[in-house]
């Protein structure tokens, strides 16, 4: 029984510190809700067990651990392709920059003698 507190309390913990955070697109509401969603699938899965047993049979699957593994498997796999698309533009905007940087130190080099340090 303790479990079960301990469970929930850091799923409500977690959510808090996500729905807490910063972020005005549609994504970040998105992704809220989602963890809205997330957050009551596991109260009723900790509360009730019995619940997620019930669900994978509907689904067509062996154990109520087994649907468990498989939506875990899927949000990994989700997690890591969103992590990867993040990086691809994170990426690209540095590219970006560093050519809008490299541009205009070149046009004020042009304009302004060059003044060469020495660093020791």
């Amino acid at each position: 029984m303790p479990i079960r507190f301990l469970l929930i309390t850091s799923t409500l913990i977690i959510a808090w510190y996500f729905l807490s955070s910063r972020g005005s697109s549609r994504s970040n509401a998105f992704k809220k809700v989602l963890l809205v969603g997330f957050v009551a699938a596991s109260v009723v899965a900790i509360l009730i067990p019995d619940s997620l047993t019930s669900l994978a049979h509907l689904l067509g699957v062996g154990r109520g651990t087994d649907l468990l593994l498989y939506v875990l498997v899927q949000v990994v796999l989700f997690q890591m392709f969103n992590t990867y698309a993040k990086d691809k533009q994170n990426q690209r905007q540095v590219v970006h920059l560093a050519r809008r940087i490299a541009i205009l130190e070149a046009r004020a080099g042009a304009r302004a003698p060059v003044q060469e340090t020495t660093d020791g």
